[in-house]
């Protein structure tokens, strides 16, 4: 892997980072203190194990540093806190209380310590500026909007039992996501006040002495009363008189009620009293049988209808059924999933509609910005897009591409994901105004190339997705950059050639740390390593992104531990596989929504690395029952998980042929996967051949050579037995040569290529038997059964179990001996 300096994705993201000193980026951050450390080494200068960068700010009671965090790779913000050596103990104290406090709009509190006397709080990274420099020119709203999140700080710190003791307009930070962050909640105050002196800044400060939630009311109004000069609005200047009385009992009897004393805003109270009276007049309209939705042009009462109309131009009602109806004729699969696709569509509607109106109508009554609205619209759109890409998918559909409806359905971002404001307000920073339409245009294509590439057509979401890397490039918008290189990574991965898929996930790692995209880098990361660990290929920097990933989303970590642990899968080292599955498992217990179709190998995985039979089984008939659940019971991907089980786990063999019957029969219905349905055929030729049923197994390995070549690695098996069991083991003989041939043996093969090797040297030892060259035979099968039970130490599969005890059986019958 090239050096980072070397890397053209990382070097535009931190050119871009270098435009504005004052508010560096966390991946710049990382670059300086990789540099310091090169630099300095062990006597870089920080506080505890954190680096100092550089000064970032500072007055009475403390200094605040850019700082570096080695051990969880991240940019900081590190504070010290001026306080006597005496009341170092009590300040550390208050700040160990403050970080158990977790509020949106409270800075995150990360760690504190103290080191040659000096008091340090690490805390959240946050880039934008002060309520004081924000408010100025803005609207009245705006101002009340980050003020009322700034009286929730205080209000949380309050239940639990903090007092801030110095709010003032400085100690409140407006993030560049538009979310406030109250810092400095008087880490020195108590400190300093046990001295006998009054702490605070003295413009803020209360009348009064006693250090009780009143006296934040008391400077909270203060700040307010300047950020909302007169002459104020009524309702305002009742709350700033209030909250600044000389009394502290004349003052609001807790933060809570001020925030809703400032809410009454009447023209809001007009407004949600019109809405409910349109609600009213819909749900009397309603019950008389009145149908009211789709109607002419919204009225005034109607100040949030539309969404209807809206997801109809994605893919209308009736054009939905026309396709639905058109995929049922195609195939007995068609019928079987038409409806419930239908089911799912129209449950999607329905919570794109609801989500809709709810970001509309909370925009209307004041509660959220017009910022945190257009993020949730933009999210509604991406969600729309999905939908419309599904429409264009089901009306190219044919019988092949059915399978592909199901997941792409699934992969359509869930609606309700856009009511989730903290994560809509992700600390990334946002597009500058003069980008942000064709930055949001390319968002749209991105999720046209997701669903796409879940459909399983990769084909036709390369180019959607190179169109988007292309565009990003000249926006110059680095977090777009990292989301549209990991999009067309990721769709690349099923090519043969995966050099261009490596570089793509590699920059795409880069670009998303340099821009603090956390989850995107490590989501790079984790799909690079699975494509290098299982071809074989070195990677690295493990331990720095596994420490990274905890500061990710669970889908990324859980997608992060199961590909590690299938790369120790691969190596055969299941003690450690085991280990990532299981973390991999408990990770993705909380993942919903599009990404869980994704992560229902996880149990798969784990079943196939444990070495306890009973836990296995229960494991795979999970797996089996989930993706039944998400794409139903015929789904390549549930028939998968069956096949695998009956292949894995003990089972009479009876049950063993029963089971995978039915598998193999199912499987028919998607000829696209003709090549994994001839290897279910495979396996039921021997399977039948071992309980007796020598017709069965022949017209089974007959399937299996119609659906695959003959000299395919895996069908190969079944063109030699076909001829065996023929009475012709010459001809047999000579197929499995010629097929051993094509598989040679390699230093470094996986235990899977031994085993196919290892199936082949059983039928050609039975082949050179019944050709009467028994010498010849016993050999093969000697080689055969010493190959198989070295797989089977490792490997506790039935089906490796099964060849292993056919290869002992017929060595026997050759020999005569035990």
């Amino acid at each position: 892997m090239a050096a980072d300096t070397e890397d053209p994705g990382l070097d535009e993201a931190l050119a871009a980072a270098r435009e504005d000193d004052d508010e560096v980026p966390p991946g710049m951050l990382l670059a300086q203190a990789k540099i310091a450390g090169s630099l300095f080494g062990a006597a870089a200068p920080g506080l505890g194990r954190f680096r100092v960068l550089a000064r970032l700010g500072g007055g009475g009671m403390g200094v605040v540093y850019s700082a570096y965090d080695p051990q969880l790779d991240r940019g900081v913000a590190l504070k010290t806190v001026h306080v006597p050596t005496t009341s170092a103990l009590t300040a550390l104290g208050e700040a160990k209380a403050l970080a158990k406090l977790s509020h949106p709009n409270v800075v995150p509190v990360f760690d504190v310590g103290i080191e040659s006397g000096h008091v340090y709080i690490v805390m959240e990274l946050v880039r934008g500026a002060t309520l004081r420099d924000w408010v100025v020119g803005k609207p009245l709203r705006d101002v009340l909007e980050v003020y009322r999140q700034a009286g929730l700080a205080l209000a949380a710190a309050h239940d639990a039992g903090l007092v801030h003791r110095d709010f003032k307009p400085e100690n409140a930070l407006v993030g560049l996501d538009g979310r406030v962050r109250v810092v400095d909640f008087g880490l020195a105050c108590e400190a300093t006040a046990g001295s006998g002196k009054r702490a605070g800044t003295p413009r803020y400060m209360p009348p009064e002495s006693e250090v009780t939630p009143a006296g934040d009311q008391y400077s909270f109004g203060l700040a307010l009363g300047e950020a909302v000069p007169e002459p104020r609005p009524r309702w305002v200047q009742d709350v700033v008189v209030r909250a600044t009385a000389t009394a502290p009992g004349d003052r609001f009897a807790s933060m809570h009620d001020l925030l809703r004393a400032l809410a009454r805003d009447p023209a809001r109270i007009r407004l949600r009293r019109a809405i409910a009276a349109g609600v009213a007049v819909a749900i009397a309209a309603v019950g008389t049988g009145a149908f009211i939705i789709g109607r002419g042009a919204p009225s005034a009462a109607e100040p949030c209808s539309g969404a209807e109309r809206e997801i109809e131009t994605a893919w209308s009602a009736e054009a939905q059924g026309t396709q639905l109806t058109r995929i049922g004729a195609l195939s007995a699969y068609g019928a079987e999933i038409a409806p419930e696709l239908g089911k799912q569509l129209v449950e999607h509607r329905a919570r794109w509609v609801a989500n809709h109106r709810a970001a509309c109508f909370a925009h209307h009554r004041g509660e959220q910005s017009d910022a945190l609205l257009d993020r949730r619209m933009a999210c509604l759109d991406r969600s729309r897009a999905g939908l419309a890409t599904v429409a264009e998918l089901a009306a190219a559909a044919n019988r092949d591409a059915l399978p592909g409806l199901p997941r792409a359905v699934r992969a359509i971002p869930d609606p309700n994901a856009c009511a989730d404001v903290s994560e809509l307000l992700a600390d990334v920073d946002p597009p500058s105004p003069g980008v942000a339409s064709p930055v949001a245009e390319v968002r749209l294509n991105l999720e046209r190339a997701r669903v796409t590439n879940a459909a399983g057509l990769a084909d036709r979401a390369v180019p959607i997705a190179e169109a988007a890397v292309a565009k990003a490039r000249t926006l110059g918008y680095a977090p777009l950059l990292a989301e549209a290189l990991l999009v067309e990574g990721h769709a690349r991965m099923p090519a043969r050639d995966i050099a261009l898929a490596v570089e793509r996930l590699r920059d795409a790692q880069a670009v998303a740390f340099a821009s603090g995209l956390v989850g995107v880098g490590v989501e790079a990361w984790a799909r690079r390593a699975w494509l290098l660990g299982t071809h074989a290929q070195p990677f690295d920097g493990r331990e720095v992104i596994e420490p990274l990933a905890t500061r990710a989303e669970p889908f990324v970590r859980a997608l992060l531990a199961n590909n590690l642990g299938n790369v120790a899968l691969y190596a055969g080292d299941r003690a450690t596989a085991r280990i990532r599955f299981a973390a991999a498992f408990a990770e993705a217990r909380g993942v919903t929504g599009p990404r869980r179709v994704e992560l229902a190998y996880i149990r798969m995985n784990l079943a196939i690395a444990s070495d306890d039979p009973s836990a296995r089984d229960g494991l795979w008939r999970d797996a089996e029952s989930e993706f039944i659940r998400l794409v139903g019971r015929d789904h390549p991907d549930t028939l998968f998980v069956a096949w695998t089980r009956a292949t894995a786990v003990p089972m009479p063999l009876a049950t063993f042929v029963a089971t995978l019957a039915d598998v193999c029969n199912r499987d028919e219905l998607h000829p696209a996967f003709s090549q994994r349905t001839a290897e279910c055929w495979d396996e039921l030729a021997i399977g039948r051949e071992l309980v007796g049923d020598r017709a069965g197994a022949l017209a089974a390995a007959d399937r299996t050579v119609v659906l695959g070549a003959e000299d395919h690695l895996i069908t190969a098996e079944a063109a030699g037995y076909a001829r065996l069991w023929r009475d012709d083991p010459e001809g047999a003989q000579a197929a499995f040569e010629r097929n051993l041939a094509h598989l040679p043996e390699k230093p470094n093969d996986s235990w899977f290529h031994r085993f196919v090797r290892a199936k082949l040297q059983v039928g050609l030892g039975r082949s050179q038997a019944a050709a009467g060259r028994r010498l010849l035979a016993r050999t093969t099968l000697e080689l055969a059964v010493a190959t198989l039970a070295n797989i089977a130490i490792d490997q506790p599969a039935a089906t490796v179990q099964r060849r292993l005890d056919q290869a002992r059986a017929e060595l026997t019958k050759l020999t005569g001996l035990r």
